[in-house]
């Protein structure tokens, strides 16, 4: 990505997660860059050219986190949920439209396909590790899916939830709520060395 395309990138994010994708034209985001619409649509030929962008920046951002922070306990599980909250407050659009996006743009609906199964592959095996090393230990198999589907649609649409009570601007005063209730999931499912972590990571975001 050269500067440009950076630059782009960058404001289309700050007026996306503003003002929503479904109500920002390319020529407002031209206008507003300083830019001709032409020159805008040589980096980005259509809106969804440089959403479907977007959507990778914010995916490649996620597995650097997946690769930089490996789950050895309950505790990283969280402190890594926490991380990737973070990352999808700063592509809040990116959330809050994708139900949208996945009928509207194809490209992103077959990408997001590949991406939304890793990500569960990496879920199951993070559940693996927290089972045999003691953090967890669910009853049946029924338990293990239900605190990794519980996971996913957490994580896929705690934004979509918070955006009912809070404006767009005041989405991160929520984060920290949504983050407890992860935590808290796992309550009936915690070892006591499980238990420990839960508290610990509840200690450092209240």
């Amino acid at each position: 990505m050269n500067a440009t395309e950076e630059k782009i990138i960058n404001r289309a994010l700050e007026i996306f997660n503003l003002k929503g994708i479904e109500y920002a034209g390319m020529r407002e985001l031209a206008a507003d860059l300083g830019m001709r619409i032409g020159n805008l649509t040589y980096y980005f030929p259509t809106k969804d050219d440089l959403v479907f962008r977007l959507s990778e920046t914010y995916s490649n951002s996620n597995s650097q986190i997946h690769q930089e922070f490996p789950v050895k306990s309950l505790y990283d599980f969280l402190k890594m949920s926490e991380l990737l909250f973070k990352n999808g407050l700063k592509y809040q659009c990116l959330h809050l439209s994708m139900v949208h996006l996945m009928e509207q743009n194809q490209k992103m609906a077959q990408k997001y396909e590949g991406v939304r199964d890793a990500r569960q592959a990496a879920l199951h095996q993070n559940m693996k590790f927290l089972v045999e090393n003691k953090y967890l230990k669910f009853s049946s198999e029924n338990d293990e899916l239900l605190i990794i589907s519980s996971n996913s649609i957490q994580n896929r649409f705690w934004l979509s939830e918070a955006v009912l009570s809070e404006k767009r601007q005041n989405l991160g005063s929520q984060m920290n709520y949504y983050l407890k209730m992860k935590a808290h999931l796992f309550r009936p499912y915690a070892t006591k060395k499980g238990l420990d972590d839960i508290e610990l990571f509840l200690g450092e975001i209240d």
